[in-house]
């Protein structure tokens, strides 16, 4: 399972068992978290604490592009490129 994949799976995992929501067996990246997956704006803050936490990664509060919780593929952008700099030296 390649990177992107393992990304996908996890988020998965975390919509169906931390915020108890239905998902499809497999989340493609063009699901909307909103429309598709029925996250609501509070659900959406959960879900960066969950993030942070599974992915160990550190969201800043601000400086983030709400573009970026629109879509799985986006979100799952964001999480690569968070840890992509915590593995930076």
């Amino acid at each position: 399972m390649d990177n992107r994949q393992w990304i996908l799976t996890e988020l998965r995992a975390l919509i169906t068992e931390n915020l108890e929501l239905e998902a499809p067996e497999t989340l493609t990246e063009s699901m909307r978290l909103y429309d598709d997956l029925h996250i609501d704006s509070i659900m959406v803050l959960q879900l960066m604490v969950y993030i942070e936490e599974v992915f160990q990664v550190s969201i800043p509060d601000e400086g983030v592009d709400p573009e970026h919780f629109l879509m799985i593929g986006s979100l799952a952008e964001l999480i690569e490129s968070f840890r992509q700099a915590a593995v930076q030296p």
